[in-house]
């Protein structure tokens, strides 16, 4: 159990990490690319990587809760959130993003009906208080309705984290990610072509590379570390004061490290 735990805490501080610089490297990009373009080449791009490498479990994970999961998770929460970025400034999108574990907490207390302690409720509110009054007041470059937008997006993250453990059950978690990355692009592609119109040629290198780099470390990586066999089910059953954190795990899951 120890070993799983540090697993977990690695695995979740890596993908944090990674996705930390999402943001920064999306203000670069969206020079380039309008938000639902950036979007479909974040996940269309992630998505025939991680479908190439994980063909055995396709099938068994080609499942229409999968899809909409990934079109509505991933998709339009990312969608949200670089259309929040156009809007307001980067540390005012990352502050918010940071924010995801507090949200997972709480909605995983309320899914599960989970008595949390009065302290962690607490800790819960004093974190989000402490938000709302730093984004407050448009300084820096930010404007409430960019920050309703990336709030919004944090929200749908949250929401899928807690929901993983009953789409991955018994499945493999590297074919349910690719699977919702193919959800995911083919949601935000007729968003992409009404919204954005035809992308011109980039501007830059640097904005070519930001897309690279969001599509693998911005994207693939930290996703799929978030649906790794360690990370989810510790997330979720770590906020919970009512079931330990083996409960969740599928029984086919220890095998995954080493099918890799």
């Amino acid at each position: 159990m120890e070993l799983n735990c540090r697993r977990s805490v690695a695995a979740l501080t890596a993908a944090g990490i990674l996705w930390g610089t999402t943001v920064p490297l999306s203000k670069v990009a969206l020079g380039w690319l309008p938000p639902g373009w950036l979007t479909l080449a974040r996940f269309g791009v992630a998505a025939v990587i991680l479908l190439a490498v994980s063909r055995s479990g396709i099938r068994a994970a080609f499942k229409p809760a999968v899809l909409v999961s990934g079109a509505v998770g991933y998709g339009g929460s990312v969608l949200l959130q670089n259309a929040g970025i156009t809007r307001t400034s980067v540390s005012h999108a990352a502050l918010l993003i940071g924010a995801v574990p507090v949200l997972v907490a709480i909605i995983a207390a309320l899914w599960h009906r989970a008595a949390a302690r009065p302290l962690a409720w607490a800790g819960f509110a004093v974190s989000l208080a402490g938000v709302g009054v730093v984004t407050s007041g448009g300084a820096g470059g930010g404007t409430a309705g960019g920050d309703g937008l990336v709030l919004l997006s944090v929200l749908l993250s949250a929401i899928l984290v807690v929901a993983q453990p009953r789409l991955l059950f018994g499945r493999d978690p590297a074919a349910v990610t690719a699977v919702q990355f193919l959800g995911a692009a083919a949601g935000v592609l007729p968003v992409a072509i009404f919204t954005g119109g035809v992308p011109e040629a980039p501007g830059s290198l640097g904005a070519v590379l930001a897309t690279v780099a969001l599509a693998v470390g911005g994207t693939l990586l930290p996703f799929t570390l978030f649906a790794s066999p360690w990370s989810v089910p510790w997330l979720v059953s770590s906020s919970s004061a009512t079931r330990p954190a083996s409960a969740s795990l599928p029984a086919a899951w220890p095998s995954w490290p080493a099918s890799r």
